[in-house]
Protein backbone atom coordinates (compact mmCIF):
# COMPACT_ATOMS: atom_id res chain seq x y z
CA UNK A 1 0.00 0.00 0.00
CA UNK A 2 3.17 2.17 0.94
CA UNK A 3 4.07 2.09 -2.88
CA UNK A 4 0.56 2.73 -4.48
CA UNK A 5 0.49 5.82 -2.46
CA UNK A 6 4.27 7.00 -3.47
CA UNK A 7 3.15 6.48 -6.66
CA UNK A 8 0.50 8.30 -7.08
CA UNK A 9 2.14 11.12 -4.81
CA UNK A 10 -0.28 11.64 -2.07
CA UNK A 11 1.51 15.01 -0.79
CA UNK A 12 1.23 16.42 -4.58
CA UNK A 13 -2.62 16.00 -4.57
CA UNK A 14 -3.39 17.32 -1.35
CA UNK A 15 -1.59 20.03 -2.53
CA UNK A 16 -4.04 20.19 -5.67
CA UNK A 17 -7.04 19.75 -3.31
CA UNK A 18 -5.62 22.78 -1.13
CA UNK A 19 -4.91 24.90 -3.77
CA UNK A 20 -8.44 24.93 -5.34
CA UNK A 21 -10.19 25.00 -1.70
CA UNK A 22 -8.08 28.26 -1.16
CA UNK A 23 -8.78 29.97 -4.55
CA UNK A 24 -12.82 29.20 -3.73
CA UNK A 25 -13.27 30.06 -0.45
CA UNK A 26 -10.40 32.43 0.23
CA UNK A 27 -10.46 34.24 -3.01
CA UNK A 28 -13.71 33.71 -5.20
CA UNK A 29 -16.06 34.09 -2.09
CA UNK A 30 -14.48 36.83 -0.57
CA UNK A 31 -14.64 38.89 -3.52
CA UNK A 32 -17.91 38.19 -4.38
CA UNK A 33 -19.50 39.16 -1.30
CA UNK A 34 -17.79 42.24 -1.13
CA UNK A 35 -19.40 43.41 -4.28
CA UNK A 36 -22.82 42.23 -2.42
CA UNK A 37 -23.04 39.05 -4.30
CA UNK A 38 -23.19 35.17 -3.39
CA UNK A 39 -22.12 32.12 -5.23
CA UNK A 40 -23.93 29.52 -4.89
CA UNK A 41 -22.32 26.44 -6.46
CA UNK A 42 -23.56 23.24 -5.09
CA UNK A 43 -20.76 21.67 -2.81
CA UNK A 44 -21.15 18.30 -4.28
CA UNK A 45 -20.28 19.98 -7.67
CA UNK A 46 -17.19 21.91 -6.45
CA UNK A 47 -16.09 18.58 -4.43
CA UNK A 48 -16.15 16.91 -7.72
CA UNK A 49 -14.31 19.42 -10.08
CA UNK A 50 -11.59 19.41 -7.08
CA UNK A 51 -11.47 15.33 -6.79
CA UNK A 52 -11.48 15.15 -10.91
CA UNK A 53 -8.46 17.20 -10.80
CA UNK A 54 -6.79 14.98 -8.15
CA UNK A 55 -7.69 11.53 -10.07
CA UNK A 56 -6.15 13.26 -13.30
CA UNK A 57 -3.31 14.37 -11.70
CA UNK A 58 -2.38 11.05 -10.12
CA UNK A 59 -3.39 8.98 -13.52
CA UNK A 60 -1.14 11.49 -14.79
CA UNK A 61 1.86 10.70 -12.02
CA UNK A 62 1.71 6.97 -12.96
CA UNK A 63 1.42 7.29 -16.24
CA UNK A 64 4.88 9.35 -16.07
CA UNK A 65 6.42 6.94 -14.03
CA UNK A 66 5.00 4.21 -16.29
CA UNK A 67 7.10 5.54 -19.24
CA UNK A 68 10.28 6.34 -16.84
CA UNK A 69 11.58 3.50 -16.00
CA UNK A 70 14.68 3.15 -17.51
CA UNK A 71 15.75 6.68 -17.03
CA UNK A 72 14.87 6.83 -13.43
CA UNK A 73 16.85 3.94 -12.92
CA UNK A 74 20.14 5.41 -14.04
CA UNK A 75 19.08 8.53 -12.13
CA UNK A 76 17.36 7.71 -9.35
CA UNK A 77 17.60 3.71 -9.08
CA UNK A 78 15.97 3.74 -4.94
CA UNK A 79 12.80 6.12 -6.60
CA UNK A 80 11.58 3.19 -8.77
CA UNK A 81 8.53 1.77 -8.03
CA UNK A 82 6.93 0.30 -11.55
CA UNK A 83 8.18 -2.55 -12.57
CA UNK A 84 10.00 -3.55 -8.93
CA UNK A 85 7.04 -3.71 -6.47
CA UNK A 86 4.42 -2.69 -8.64
CA UNK A 87 4.21 -4.43 -11.81
CA UNK A 88 4.10 -2.80 -15.29
CA UNK A 89 0.56 -4.22 -16.62
CA UNK A 90 -0.79 -3.16 -12.60
CA UNK A 91 0.38 0.27 -13.13
CA UNK A 92 -1.09 0.97 -16.47
CA UNK A 93 -4.66 -0.91 -15.21
CA UNK A 94 -4.38 2.00 -12.21
CA UNK A 95 -3.58 4.82 -14.89
CA UNK A 96 -6.47 3.59 -16.77
CA UNK A 97 -9.07 3.83 -14.22
CA UNK A 98 -7.53 6.99 -12.05
CA UNK A 99 -8.12 8.95 -15.84
CA UNK A 100 -11.30 7.19 -17.19
CA UNK A 101 -12.57 8.22 -13.28
CA UNK A 102 -11.38 11.68 -12.92
CA UNK A 103 -12.52 12.35 -16.63
CA UNK A 104 -16.03 11.07 -16.08
CA UNK A 105 -16.67 12.90 -12.86
CA UNK A 106 -15.14 16.00 -13.93
CA UNK A 107 -17.49 16.25 -17.38
CA UNK A 108 -20.29 15.26 -14.55
CA UNK A 109 -19.60 18.18 -12.82
CA UNK A 110 -19.23 20.33 -15.98
CA UNK A 111 -22.52 19.03 -16.99
CA UNK A 112 -24.28 20.31 -14.10
CA UNK A 113 -22.82 23.30 -14.24
CA UNK A 114 -23.88 23.61 -18.24
CA UNK A 115 -19.69 24.31 -18.79
CA UNK A 116 -18.33 23.20 -21.90
CA UNK A 117 -15.28 24.80 -21.12
CA UNK A 118 -14.72 22.84 -17.96
CA UNK A 119 -15.36 19.86 -19.89
CA UNK A 120 -13.31 20.64 -22.57
CA UNK A 121 -10.65 21.38 -19.90
CA UNK A 122 -10.58 17.59 -18.31
CA UNK A 123 -10.86 15.81 -21.87
CA UNK A 124 -7.99 17.56 -23.14
CA UNK A 125 -5.52 17.53 -19.95
CA UNK A 126 -6.03 13.97 -19.43
CA UNK A 127 -4.99 13.67 -22.81
CA UNK A 128 -2.08 15.75 -22.51
CA UNK A 129 -1.12 14.15 -19.68
CA UNK A 130 -0.52 10.81 -21.73
CA UNK A 131 0.88 12.69 -24.62
CA UNK A 132 3.62 14.17 -22.47
CA UNK A 133 4.52 11.14 -20.61
CA UNK A 134 5.17 8.71 -23.61
CA UNK A 135 6.42 11.40 -25.97
CA UNK A 136 6.58 15.00 -25.54
CA UNK A 137 8.19 15.54 -22.44
CA UNK A 138 11.70 14.09 -24.15
CA UNK A 139 10.93 16.86 -27.05
CA UNK A 140 12.68 20.46 -26.32
CA UNK A 141 10.95 22.75 -24.24
CA UNK A 142 7.54 21.22 -25.52
CA UNK A 143 6.99 19.16 -22.51
CA UNK A 144 8.10 22.04 -19.58
CA UNK A 145 5.71 24.00 -21.06
CA UNK A 146 2.98 21.62 -20.72
CA UNK A 147 3.51 20.89 -17.32
CA UNK A 148 3.29 24.40 -16.55
CA UNK A 149 0.37 25.10 -18.81
CA UNK A 150 -1.74 21.59 -16.90
CA UNK A 151 -0.23 23.43 -13.59
CA UNK A 152 -1.93 27.03 -14.38
CA UNK A 153 -4.94 25.66 -15.26
CA UNK A 154 -5.44 24.30 -11.50
CA UNK A 155 -6.61 27.98 -10.23
CA UNK A 156 -8.23 28.79 -13.09
CA UNK A 157 -11.23 25.63 -12.69
CA UNK A 158 -13.01 27.43 -9.76
CA UNK A 159 -13.02 30.93 -11.38
CA UNK A 160 -14.22 28.82 -14.76
CA UNK A 161 -17.06 27.32 -12.22
CA UNK A 162 -17.67 30.24 -10.32
CA UNK A 163 -18.33 32.73 -13.31
CA UNK A 164 -20.39 29.91 -14.79
CA UNK A 165 -23.04 29.67 -11.24
CA UNK A 166 -23.33 33.43 -10.99
CA UNK A 167 -23.83 34.30 -14.78
CA UNK A 168 -27.05 31.21 -14.34
CA UNK A 169 -28.28 33.42 -10.96
CA UNK A 170 -27.76 36.40 -12.42
CA UNK A 171 -28.02 36.78 -15.80
CA UNK A 172 -25.45 37.94 -18.32
CA UNK A 173 -25.97 41.07 -17.22
CA UNK A 174 -23.82 40.38 -14.32
CA UNK A 175 -20.63 39.84 -16.69
CA UNK A 176 -20.84 43.70 -16.91
CA UNK A 177 -19.88 44.10 -12.81
CA UNK A 178 -16.20 44.39 -11.84
CA UNK A 179 -16.55 41.15 -10.30
CA UNK A 180 -15.61 38.45 -12.78
CA UNK A 181 -12.32 40.65 -14.03
CA UNK A 182 -11.61 41.00 -10.80
CA UNK A 183 -11.72 37.02 -10.05
CA UNK A 184 -9.91 36.45 -13.39
CA UNK A 185 -7.37 38.86 -12.23
CA UNK A 186 -6.51 36.84 -9.13
CA UNK A 187 -7.03 33.83 -10.30
CA UNK A 188 -5.10 34.38 -13.39
CA UNK A 189 -2.05 35.74 -11.66
CA UNK A 190 -1.50 32.93 -9.62
CA UNK A 191 -2.12 30.79 -12.72
CA UNK A 192 0.59 32.54 -14.45
CA UNK A 193 2.88 32.02 -11.26
CA UNK A 194 2.10 28.43 -11.14
CA UNK A 195 3.22 28.10 -14.89
CA UNK A 196 6.14 29.97 -14.55
CA UNK A 197 7.31 28.22 -11.32
CA UNK A 198 6.74 24.98 -12.88
CA UNK A 199 8.47 25.83 -15.57
CA UNK A 200 11.59 26.38 -13.81
CA UNK A 201 11.08 23.23 -11.55
CA UNK A 202 10.69 21.01 -14.71
CA UNK A 203 14.20 22.55 -16.06
CA UNK A 204 15.81 22.77 -12.86
CA UNK A 205 14.59 18.29 -12.40
CA UNK A 206 15.93 18.15 -16.21
CA UNK A 207 19.16 19.29 -15.09
CA UNK A 208 19.52 16.93 -12.04
CA UNK A 209 18.55 13.98 -14.49
CA UNK A 210 20.81 15.22 -16.94
CA UNK A 211 22.85 11.72 -17.32
CA UNK A 212 19.89 9.35 -17.84
CA UNK A 213 18.06 11.58 -20.17
CA UNK A 214 21.02 11.91 -22.20
CA UNK A 215 21.66 8.14 -22.33
CA UNK A 216 18.14 8.31 -23.51
CA UNK A 217 18.46 10.64 -26.16
CA UNK A 218 16.08 12.78 -24.45
CA UNK A 219 15.83 16.54 -25.91
CA UNK A 220 15.88 18.28 -23.00
CA UNK A 221 17.17 21.51 -22.54
CA UNK A 222 20.55 20.52 -20.48
CA UNK A 223 21.05 18.04 -22.73
CA UNK A 224 21.25 19.69 -26.35
CA UNK A 225 21.88 23.70 -24.98
CA UNK A 226 23.89 22.55 -22.28
CA UNK A 227 23.62 22.46 -18.08
CA UNK A 228 25.06 26.61 -18.39
CA UNK A 229 22.52 27.52 -20.56
CA UNK A 230 19.71 25.87 -18.77
CA UNK A 231 21.26 27.31 -15.23
CA UNK A 232 20.49 31.20 -17.22
CA UNK A 233 17.22 30.40 -18.74
CA UNK A 234 16.56 29.56 -15.14
CA UNK A 235 18.06 32.62 -13.47
CA UNK A 236 16.23 34.71 -15.91
CA UNK A 237 12.77 33.01 -15.40
CA UNK A 238 13.33 33.50 -12.10
CA UNK A 239 14.37 37.47 -12.54
CA UNK A 240 10.82 37.87 -14.27
CA UNK A 241 9.09 35.85 -11.84
CA UNK A 242 9.64 38.10 -8.77
CA UNK A 243 9.30 41.08 -11.24
CA UNK A 244 6.21 40.44 -11.67
CA UNK A 245 5.04 38.91 -7.58
CA UNK A 246 6.82 42.49 -6.77
CA UNK A 247 4.40 44.29 -9.46
CA UNK A 248 1.66 42.40 -8.13
CA UNK A 249 1.95 42.72 -4.81
CA UNK A 250 1.91 46.75 -5.26
CA UNK A 251 -1.36 46.23 -7.09
CA UNK A 252 -3.20 44.61 -3.65
CA UNK A 253 -5.94 45.04 -3.20
CA UNK A 254 -7.45 44.26 -6.55
CA UNK A 255 -11.00 44.89 -5.09
CA UNK A 256 -12.46 48.33 -4.24
CA UNK A 257 -11.41 49.88 -1.13
CA UNK A 258 -14.62 49.67 0.37
CA UNK A 259 -13.75 45.87 1.11
CA UNK A 260 -11.01 46.85 3.51
CA UNK A 261 -8.79 49.63 4.63
CA UNK A 262 -6.23 51.04 2.49
CA UNK A 263 -2.86 48.97 4.35
CA UNK A 264 -0.49 51.38 5.94
CA UNK A 265 1.93 49.03 4.95
CA UNK A 266 2.06 47.24 1.70
CA UNK A 267 2.08 43.26 3.91
CA UNK A 268 1.76 41.84 0.33
CA UNK A 269 5.19 43.03 -0.84
CA UNK A 270 6.55 41.73 2.75
CA UNK A 271 5.09 38.23 2.05
CA UNK A 272 6.72 38.79 -1.40
CA UNK A 273 10.39 39.47 -0.41
CA UNK A 274 10.16 36.86 2.71
CA UNK A 275 7.87 33.80 2.12
CA UNK A 276 8.92 33.77 -1.94
CA UNK A 277 12.09 35.85 -2.41
CA UNK A 278 14.17 33.96 0.20
CA UNK A 279 13.60 30.64 -1.48
CA UNK A 280 13.94 31.55 -5.29
CA UNK A 281 17.39 33.34 -4.23
CA UNK A 282 18.25 30.41 -2.30
CA UNK A 283 17.22 28.18 -5.56
CA UNK A 284 19.41 30.23 -8.04
CA UNK A 285 22.21 30.35 -5.99
CA UNK A 286 22.05 26.25 -5.62
CA UNK A 287 22.08 25.81 -9.35
CA UNK A 288 25.27 27.69 -9.75
CA UNK A 289 26.89 24.72 -7.58
CA UNK A 290 27.83 21.61 -9.99
CA UNK A 291 26.44 18.70 -8.22
CA UNK A 292 23.18 16.62 -8.29
CA UNK A 293 22.86 17.61 -4.57
CA UNK A 294 22.66 21.01 -5.12
CA UNK A 295 20.25 20.88 -7.75
CA UNK A 296 18.07 18.82 -5.57
CA UNK A 297 18.52 21.63 -2.65
CA UNK A 298 17.38 24.01 -5.60
CA UNK A 299 14.23 21.92 -5.96
CA UNK A 300 13.60 21.66 -2.30
CA UNK A 301 13.97 25.92 -2.70
CA UNK A 302 11.67 26.11 -6.00
CA UNK A 303 8.94 23.66 -4.10
CA UNK A 304 8.93 25.77 -1.14
CA UNK A 305 8.32 29.15 -3.16
CA UNK A 306 5.50 27.43 -5.01
CA UNK A 307 4.08 26.40 -1.89
CA UNK A 308 3.82 30.03 -0.38
CA UNK A 309 2.81 31.21 -4.00
CA UNK A 310 -0.06 28.54 -3.19
CA UNK A 311 -0.69 30.01 0.38
CA UNK A 312 -0.99 33.23 -1.01
CA UNK A 313 -4.95 33.02 -1.20
CA UNK A 314 -4.64 32.59 2.76
CA UNK A 315 -2.91 36.04 3.08
CA UNK A 316 -5.17 37.86 0.99
CA UNK A 317 -8.10 36.65 2.70
CA UNK A 318 -6.44 37.85 5.93
CA UNK A 319 -5.61 40.98 4.45
CA UNK A 320 -9.63 41.85 3.24
CA UNK A 321 -10.54 40.29 6.95
CA UNK A 322 -8.71 43.25 8.59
Amino acid sequence: MKDYLKLIRIPNLIFIIAVQAFIYFAVIMPIVGGYGFIVRIPYWVLASLVFATMLIAAGGYVINDYFDVKIDRMNRPESVIIANTIDKQDAMHIYMILTAAGVGIGVAAAVALKSFTIAFIYIIVAGLMWFYSSSYKRMLVVGNLMVALMSALVPMIPAFAAKVQMCKDFGEMFLQTPVVPTIYTMCCGLGLFAFIMMFIIEIVKDMRDEYGDREMECHTIPVVWGVQTAKIIVTSFAAILLGLSVLAAQKVPFVNTSMSPLFHLNYSMVYVLTAILVPIVFMVYSIWNNSCKAFCNALHAARVALLFGATYPLFFYYLLSH
